[in-house]
């Protein structure tokens, strides 16, 4: 009996450490700092920085466009389909032990967007993802293992009592004595839970405190998306066409504790035709708000030439409605020639709430010879919904 005592006593001490640590941490919890425009919305070319900032969404969120000072009916809507049905009811254990490809699988994110553009109604559905991301404290191991160790610390004196209690209720045959080490197992469980919960929140506050410190971190993303316009022509019919797909790559490169430099490379292809766009940006500030200025180079193969007779091609069936807004140039249009121009925006981000944050920004439009030829305020309110 003394020698199965000892066994037992033996084998819990041994596998104590295991047993904490898979109870160390539950489901990953949604830490975003940073509430960048959605694809859909980039795509459209109706968010306010044309220069996006990259991101690793891990909410659903919702866009809604600003005009003329009210709430447009225009939105968009953004989540990432994997991380919330799969990645994100995983441990942190669990997290960090994933492939480096699922990682970034994690990140695929899926937006769907309409707006009003043009005076015609425009519908694009995104695909991103983030391609390199520093200072993640979600794959820090270091980090990990840290407060890991901080945890078992924390609950190996209670664990080993627990054990010798457990060892003692199965040997003794006194039914009092029994129930006495059944309340003291109690006890200890409920004090072993509150340091896991204890625990649990300190490394979420750590991970929301690491956020906060590196709102400006390096990272990269991809993304895709293709748009199509329509037209609501009566109460049974829907007329809609393709009018064209984009493909980009931005990112960010942290400049100090409150700086960071952004670029982007985006080529749209429009029916037959070609535009391409290179920019970048300064942003100063830090997780609440912050101000940007931005230069965007665009070389046009597709837009409005008002001194063409025929300005739409003959098959662009929307030419009817055309009043130029934005001028986003998702019309078929006749050009004989590409345009150069240049975009200097000023703006910025400004949190309302830990969920909604105002996304503004004033844009100077230049033609190829730099003389000023539009200044369109943009301005979207951005929601994550938790």
């Amino acid at each position: 009996m003394k020698i199965s005592f000892w066994i037992i006593l033996l084998a819990f001490l041994v596998f104590s450490p295991l047993y904490s640590q898979d109870e160390a941490y539950q489901e990953i919890k949604n830490t975003e700092v940073s509430i960048p425009s959605a694809p859909a919305f980039a795509l459209l070319g109706v968010n306010p920085e044309m220069v996006l900032r990259p991101a690793d969404l891990k909410s659903f969120k919702v866009d809604w466009r600003l005009k003329n000072y009210v709430l447009a009916p225009d939105l968009a809507i953004e989540a990432q389909p994997l991380w919330h049905f799969h990645y994100k009811n995983k441990s942190f254990n669990e997290y960090a032990g994933i492939s480096a490809f699922e990682k970034k699988l994690s990140t695929l994110s899926f937006s769907f967007g309409t707006a009003k553009i043009d005076n015609i109604n425009h519908a694009s559905v995104a695909l991103k993802m983030n391609l390199f991301s520093d200072n993640d404290p979600l794959t820090d191991a270091t980090l990990m293992s840290r407060l890991q160790n901080e945890y078992n610390a924390s609950v190996l004196d209670i664990q080993h009592q627990m054990d010798s209690i457990r060892v003692l209720r199965r040997t003794t045959e006194d039914p009092a004595r029994k129930g006495e080490l059944e309340s003291t197992l109690e006890t200890l469980e409920v004090e072993k839970q509150s340091q896991a919960n204890q625990m649990r929140d300190k490394y979420r506050s750590a991970i929301e405190e690491h956020y906060l410190n590196n709102w400006n971190r390096t990272m990269l993303d991809a993304a895709m998306g293709l748009v199509y316009t329509y037209d609501n022509a009566g109460t049974d019919s829907l007329k809609a066409k393709r009018a064209g797909m984009s493909f980009w790559i931005n990112g960010s490169l942290r400049a100090g504790k409150h700086g960071m430099l952004g670029g982007i490379v985006k080529l749209t292809r429009v029916i037959d035709s070609s535009n391409k766009l290179i920019g970048v940006s300064y942003r100063y500030g830090d997780s609440r708000y912050n101000f940007f200025v931005e230069l965007a180079f665009e070389n046009l193969g597709n837009y409005f030439d008002e001194n063409l007779v025929d300005a739409f091609d003959e098959e662009e069936y929307f030419a009817p409605k055309y009043i130029e807004d934005l001028g986003s140039g998702w019309f078929n249009f006749n050009n004989e020639k590409t345009l150069n121009q240049y975009t200097i925006a000023y703006g910025g981000d400004f949190k309302l709430s830990r969920n909604i944050l105002l996304n503004f920004a004033l844009r100077t439009k230049f033609t190829d010879k730099l003389k000023m030829d539009k200044l369109v305020p943009v301005a979207n309110v951005i929601c994550l919904m938790k």
